[in-house]
């Protein structure tokens, strides 16, 4: 009976742990208004602004639709894919009323701007723009890899396959005219000039009446060194203009792409996220959503204003755990001055989607605008390619509203969301970079940062290794108020509860460490997953010298990668990797319960509970099996110095017992060995600490601690 009751406790503890994460996701489909996803949404970070206005959502005259259709009132459905004719053919676009757009009569190729080579002294990046739609193919960033032990620079901003023309970053998608809306997101438009830093195209509207419109739209990249370059490199000036051809007063709205996800670098879980800012007053906030919560359940969201206030949208786009794309609109110029932006919708081509591949596409809508004959109007935008560096987000220049981007480093979300504080993240980071200036390594980094968490923890866990030891010599007495209470166990528990406080001690104390462990870990899953310094960082590799397997502390140890034939247990526990630290994980997990003292067992429900925790410390290791191997090799570490602190402190402990039998000697742990002698009272010394390392050196410091209490109840007395 008790083994039974042991598999069916550690089968239901293994189902809580692996649908943990999917219950948040479920909840937060079903109650977005819960924030289980965005716990910070009640009480969000902000940043000093300047003031920068930002239109409110004016609608748009109502307009003869082409080929967008609406449900909900102001809300465009974005069509399903778009397979394009050839450019050639492609010379006039949809016409209603004898409105159309005039597409290139060449097949221009597309514009490759700035250089993927990475030791380019200007360029930090390569754009390459597509002539259809004028938007963008892919943004390379020449100084990152793509992946561990491949030399192809790191390439995100790509348009969804099948769905390129609907999805292509910053393409125009559609323009109105006096209310006559044209499909524009599979026209080509005409190279007009191109160079290595910059490119332009236009597309001329046309109407019965002879020319319109004449859309020019611009990408100038920035110059990394230069004294103005204060993104880095990483900002891409876009300028969208429209001018009036026509002998009469036009009235124009467009509507064009955002940026699209980078490809997830998460193992465990989707990392790619839309996100918005909001100027709220002199300040910014963010709101963020992961792109699987663009689900059948809620397939479109409209981020032109904050959920929580209201505020007004500054910049909005996409990231991941490492990159982002965003887009800025500035203030319209020229004969149309002032906020353009009317609205902001994210939405899923595919909400029914399993994994990460809904697809989220972010459309912006701008205000209708009545232009004078012969008169132009631009819309100025600022779109930002960058990693996540803390160095780069951290100046002055990208951290200060209406920017703020240094609000994306760490985006909590999640069930753990809630227990994730990001002081605590930002101290880890700070002293993983100290460790590293002198260490070298981010792995040796992380064992560093151990010896200073165990450091501060010692104290509490010697009180917990003396608290435990003390109980564990209360079999006896435990055992007689069990045959006094009998089967009353309100009594039993008041009795045992006054015991343990009158020998000091307490069962709380054993699980403390561990307790005050847990957010630190929780932080450094966090630290992994968004401090760019440790994607790709290996442990113990010097040049061409490697001394582990461990190549990327960012993912799985990975001893055997064969992602081509993964297998899936229960549909989203993924085994692509054969991942060493969390079998070592296991042994130090199950050495560690074997060996701390535990409370004596009064009850056999209590013993089959002592059981029952020895074998659950295995389902810790299941549960890490996927996560970084920079955390795996945190808790490994700590766990391991653990058991050797907690051995000493015992032997210590023991020690300190046996003396007392020679006469009294003042010790901080509770004693339950027999009185000294009636002959006298004789101060029995501590042993001087033998060898060194590790457990000499806490021998060392447990001896000083002593002297230092020794010294101090002399002056007391």
């Amino acid at each position: 009976m008790d083994t039974k009751r042991l598999i069916i406790g550690l089968a239901l503890a293994m189902a809580v742990m692996l649908v943990w994460d999917r219950l948040g996701t479920y909840l937060d489909q079903k109650h977005p208004e819960w924030g289980l996803r965005n716990p910070k949404t009640a009480t969000e970070q902000v940043t000093p602004a300047t003031t920068v206005p930002v239109a409110p959502v004016v609608p748009i005259a109502p307009t003869t639709t082409v080929t967008a259709s609406t449900t909900a009132p102001g809300v465009v459905v974005l069509p399903q894919p778009v397979v394009a004719a050839p450019p050639s053919v492609l010379t006039t676009g949809p016409s209603v009323s004898g409105v159309s757009a005039i597409a290139a009569t060449s097949q221009p190729s597309d514009v490759i701007i700035g250089s993927v080579d990475k030791n380019n002294e200007k360029y930090a990046l390569a754009i390459d723009l597509s002539p259809v739609g004028a938007g963008i193919d892919s943004v390379t960033l020449n100084e990152y890899k793509r992946a561990v032990n491949k030399p192809e620079p790191y390439v995100f901003q790509q348009p969804y396959p099948g769905l390129e023309n609907a999805s292509r970053p910053l393409a125009t998608r559609w323009i109105t005219v006096d209310g006559i809306k044209v499909d524009l997101e599979s026209m080509t438009w005409a190279v007009a000039s191109q160079s290595q830093g910059a490119a332009t195209f236009t597309l001329d509207i046309t109407g019965a009446d002879g020319p319109l419109v004449r859309l020019t739209r611009t990408y100038t990249l920035t110059d990394k060194k230069a004294e103005s370059a204060n993104a880095g490199g990483y900002e891409v000036k876009v300028d969208l203009s429209f001018e009036n051809l026509a002998k009469r007063p036009l009235q124009l709205a467009t509507a064009f792409n955002g940026t699209t996800p980078p490809a997830n670098e998460n193992d465990r879980q989707a990392d790619q996220q839309i996100i918005a800012g909001y100027l709220n007053g002199p300040y910014v906030t963010i709101g963020h959503q992961l792109v699987t919560e663009y689900n059948a359940g809620t397939p479109w969201r409209d981020l032109t204003k904050s959920d929580s206030k209201g505020y007004p949208i500054a910049w909005v786009g996409s990231g991941n755990g490492y990159f982002n794309g965003l887009l800025r609109p500035e203030p319209s110029t020229g004969a149309v001055s002032g906020p353009y932006v009317a609205k902001v919708v994210a939405a899923a081509f595919k909400p029914e989607a399993k994994d990460y591949h809904h697809d989220v596409n972010i459309t912006i809508e701008t205000n209708a605008m009545t232009l004078p004959a012969g008169g132009s109007v631009s819309l100025p935008m600022r779109a930002f390619f960058f990693p996540k560096k803390r160095d780069l987000l951290g100046n002055e220049y990208l951290q200060a509203a209406p920017l703020a981007f240094q609000q994306t480093l760490v985006m909590t979300s999640g069930p753990c969301g809630y227990c994730t504080f990001e002081w605590l993240i930002s101290g880890l980071v700070w002293m993983l970079r100290m460790f590293h200036k002198v260490l070298f390594d981010w792995g040796l980094a992380i064992i560093a940062l151990v010896g200073v968490v165990r450091l501060l923890l010692h104290p509490i866990t010697k009180k917990s290794q003396v608290s435990m030891m003390a109980m564990g010599k209360m079999g006896p007495e435990l055992e007689r108020l069990k045959k006094k209470y009998g089967d009353d166990k309100e009594g039993l528990n008041k009795a045992m509860m006054g015991f343990y406080k009158e020998q000091g001690a307490t069962p709380i104390l054993g699980c403390l460490p561990m307790f005050l462990q847990m957010p630190i870990w929780i932080a450094l899953y966090s630290s992994l997953q968004s401090t760019f310094e440790l994607r790709q960082s290996p442990f113990l590799q010097f040049g061409g010298i490697k001394l582990t397997w461990i190549e990327d502390l960012a993912h799985p140890d990975r001893l055997f990668y064969f992602p081509q034939h993964a297998v899936n247990i229960f549909g989203f526990f993924k085994i692509d990797a054969f991942n060493v630290l969390p079998f070592l994980l296991a042994v130090v997990f199950w050495l560690q319960t074997k060996y701390t003292p535990k409370p004596p067992a009064t009850t056999p429900e209590q013993l089959q509970q002592q059981k029952m925790m020895q074998w659950m410390t295995l389902l810790f290791p299941v549960f890490l099996y996927n996560g970084p191997a920079g955390l795996n090799l945190y808790i490994l570490t700590s766990t391991t110095i653990g058991i050797i602190e907690s051995k000493i402190i015992r032997k210590h402990i023991r020690e300190k017992e046996e003396a007392e039998k020679n006469g009294v000697v003042i010790v901080d742990a509770p004693s339950l060995s027999s009185p000294p002698p009636k002959g006298g009272v004789r101060r029995v010394e501590p042993k001087k600490p033998q060898g060194g390392g590790v457990m000499g050196w806490f021998a060392q410091l447990q001896q000083k601690a002593e002297e230092l209490k020794r010294e101090a109840d002399k002056k007391k007395k």
